[in-house]
Formats: C-alpha cells, sequence, structure tokens
C-alpha cells in the first residue's frame, strides 16, 4: 500500500477491468451495516473479534483461502460484491493527526501492483495542474462514505456485544469425497438470548434499526447451504 500523490503519480491512469484475482484466496471481507440488506441474499454474515471488539463479515470460502464467488476468468460471480472488495485498488489509511480533538487523518493509498494501473488509458487521477480528477474526486467520496458506514457499524456492534447476544459457533459440512470440513472462530447472534430481553431493549433495537440488521444477519444463515453447492458444484468442474 502507497500513499497516491500527484508527484509519484501524476501521469497515472486507471483502466476499469472486471477482476477481482487479487481476492481470489480471501474467504471473508468486511461488511458495513448499511450493506447487511443485500449481502445477506447471497453471503452468510458472521461475527469475528477484533482485538476487544466484534466486527462482521461476509463469508466467501467454506476454507482458508478459497473464495467461492470469482470465476477462473476473475468475474465476481454474485449480484452483489461488497464495498470493501468494490473500493481496491484504492484504500484509506488513518493515523492519529495529533491535535486536541484526537482526530484521525486519512491519507488516500494504492496498490501500486494492480494491473489496471498505467500511463496511456483509462480514467486520469491527477489533473495536469496536479489537482485531483474528477474520477479521483469520485473514489475519494466513496471512500469517506465506506469510512462513515464503518464508524455506524462499530456502534452496532459495541451494542450487541454490550447486550451479550452473540455466542460462538461452528459448522460442519460433509463435502464431496466424504471431506468433512468444520468452520470456527466466529460468532453469530442467539436467537434465544434475543427474546430473553426486556423489552425496553428490544424497543430500543428496533427504533434505532438495528433489530433489522439482526434479523438479516439471522436470515443469511441458510446461505451456508449455497456455499456448499457453490464448493460442490467447483469440484466438479
Amino acid at each position: 500500500v502507497t500513499a497516491l500523490s500527484s508527484e509519484g503519480h501524476g501521469q497515472w491512469k486507471l483502466r476499469a477491468q472486471a477482476d477481482h484475482h487479487f481476492a481470489m484466496e480471501t474467504n471473508a471481507v468486511l461488511l458495513t451495516a448499511v450493506e447487511f440488506s443485500l449481502a445477506a441474499c447471497e453471503y452468510p454474515i458472521v461475527f469475528i473479534q477484533s482485538k476487544d471488539s466484534v466486527v462482521p463479515v461476509a463469508v466467501l470460502g467454506l476454507k482458508t483461502g478459497q473464495n467461492l464467488f470469482i470465476t477462473d476468468d476473475g468475474k465476481w460471480d454474485a449480484k452483489y460484491i461488497p464495498a470493501y472488495v468494490r473500493r481496491y485498488p484504492f484504500i484509506l489509511s488513518g493515523e492519529p493527526a495529533g491535535n486536541k480533538d484526537d482526530s484521525t487523518q486519512y491519507t488516500v493509498c494504492i496498490d501500486e501492483d494492480y494491473a489496471g494501473f498505467n500511463q496511456e488509458t483509462g480514467e486520469a487521477l491527477f489533473t495536469g495542474s496536479g489537482g485531483h480528477s474528477k474520477y479521483l474526486e469520485g473514489v475519494i467520496a466513496f471512500l469517506k462514505d465506506f469510512q462513515s458506514q464503518g464508524l455506524a457499524t462499530e456502534r452496532f456492534c459495541k451494542n450487541i456485544k454490550k447486550l451479550d447476544i452473540l455466542e460462538p459457533m461452528q459448522a460442519k459440512f460433509t463435502l464431496p469425497k466424504q471431506e468433512d470440513v468444520t468452520m470456527a472462530g466466529f460468532m453469530v447472534i442467539s436467537a434465544e438470548k434475543l427474546k430473553a430481553k426486556k423489552p425496553l431493549e428490544l424497543a430500543e433495537l428496533v427504533k434505532s434499526d438495528e433489530m433489522a440488521l439482526i434479523y438479516h444477519h439471522l436470515s443469511s444463515m441458510r446461505n451456508f447451504a449455497s456455499l456448499t453447492a457453490k464448493f460442490t458444484a467447483k469440484s466438479a468442474e
């Protein structure tokens, strides 16, 4: 990851291409809360421990280093592509700004090895005077929105952890050739723990729209069956 600058990348352009080989070995990606409704139609949504908090991820494969949603020619085989994937090859890198309000200063960074970068064809990243191109301004707006949605997701995750409605889960599958696979290390919301909450706590979840996120998460568990079907189909090719 390299900081984007007009000095180092003033002549660079980005040629759009539907090639997702960069995520071929990624078996889970971060999700923001606003994505739950669309992601739940195609991916299992689970929670994983990240330091002292939990974060939601979309499960993409049944094994480490496996992404079942990428075809051999690099296309994403699903209607909805998570924003974490769509932002590539750009990313916002944050570090403390060192001011009194303890805010974070963000820098736009890129993966310089991305095959779409060149100096001949595609969308220019900078203008002739070194300013941001309209295309880059659009990218930055998308990155800022993604960052903002991440903060909202963090609040949701803090709340469900505080409510103590998460529980560890293991998923076991019998794959072709009688191969047994166990997925572990993730958490899901317990329907039983949720039902045991006080009416006022449940009302607050509904009022904040977090109950809808919980339902999307719970309904997404059925997608483990479609993941198994994808694995079986790929194994038969």
